[in-house]
């Protein structure tokens, strides 16, 4: 008997010291367990970590890279801007750039709120091949952001487009859209439509589009004249902002005439940076002398902006 009791004894014993360190040994692993989470907590809200590759140190940078002389510096710029993964962009015409871009001409920035986030937004401006392009930049925090870059297909129109590309404050003082002119046309037609694009959420989206004129030729005229006969559509815009009106409101004027046109267009004349010589050549043939025939029709059509779908839509 005693023999057993003391067999009973050192099993339990054993049996509390095996407990005791299970124990300890657990309640270790799980302070260290969480000590990694919380440095990985840690490492995830401290300071982000940028790269070259995430953003541009300013607006000016991507400016004098694309004016460079040096078309490896050019072609690496067009890269970073335009042909990176997931970067989607109305510019059209990026695989000519990828492998030989020309410089850029006319080439501004401008600084402008287009939300009412600080800091500013850049609007970078420039004419490659005779093409207007801009380029529109958020600053973050691992430097200046691509937000969008928008081409507009302008045919027949006078280089080096003045007036493709405005900025107004359609919705709210002291914030600017986006208003670009986009056209296009043969020998007989013309039309230059107009779209207004905001910047909401990190993304410029459309918020209204409207024609701004339109050429055709003018239907039953019979004369031996006719193909200088022309019906012609113009509209101008009014925007009313939130202290003009008590919703923001597009305005839109639009007056229909007959008109005939005479003459030759005049001729254009310009510089060109990139060759550093004059040019000239014919303006388009909407630019000859007209005499109006007849007054067709005038009327006026207001879209007012909705908060909700955060676009202009026909007032009701």
């Amino acid at each position: 008997m005693h023999h057993w009791r003391s067999r009973l004894l050192a099993f339990l014993i054993g049996f509390g010291i095996g407990l005791v360190l299970f124990l300890v040994v657990s309640f270790g692993l799980g302070l260290l367990r969480s000590s990694r989470q919380t440095s990985t907590r840690r490492e995830a809200t401290g300071p982000q970590r940028c790269s070259a590759a995430d953003g541009f140190s300013s607006p000016e940078e991507i400016l004098a890279a694309l004016k460079s002389e040096d078309v490896l510096v050019r072609r690496e710029v067009f890269r970073r801007l335009f042909l990176r993964p997931g970067v989607a962009t109305t510019y059209y015409d990026y695989e000519r750039d990828r492998d030989y871009p020309e410089r850029a001409g006319h080439a501004t920035v401008t600084y402008v709120n287009l939300d009412e986030q600080s800091p500013a937004e850049a609007v970078l401006t420039f004419n490659r091949r005779e093409n207007p392009v801009a380029l529109v930049l958020k600053r973050e925090a691992c430097g200046w952001r691509l937000v969008d870059a928008l081409g507009a297909w302008l045919r027949f129109e006078d280089y080096p487009y003045h007036g493709w590309l405005e900025m107004p404050e359609t919705v709210k003082r002291g914030v600017h859209e986006i208003l670009l002119r986009e056209s296009t046309g043969d020998a007989t037609h013309y039309a230059r439509n107009v779209r207004l694009l905001k910047l909401l959420d990190g993304a410029l989206v459309q918020v209204a589009e409207f024609s701004e004129e339109s050429i055709k030729p003018a239907e039953h005229y019979k004369g031996a004249d006719w193909s200088d006969v022309k019906q012609r559509d113009v509209t101008r815009c009014v925007f009313l902002t939130r202290s003009d009106a008590e919703k923001p409101k597009l305005r839109l004027e639009t007056q229909a005439e007959i008109v005939k046109y005479s003459g030759s267009p005049p001729s254009n004349t310009y510089w060109l940076e990139t060759d550093g010589a004059w040019h000239m050549a014919r303006r388009h043939w909407r630019t000859r002398d007209t005499t109006r025939l007849r007054l067709l029709n005038k009327h006026t059509h207001e879209l007012v902006w909705d908060e909700g779908r955060k676009r202009f839509i026909a007032e009701r």
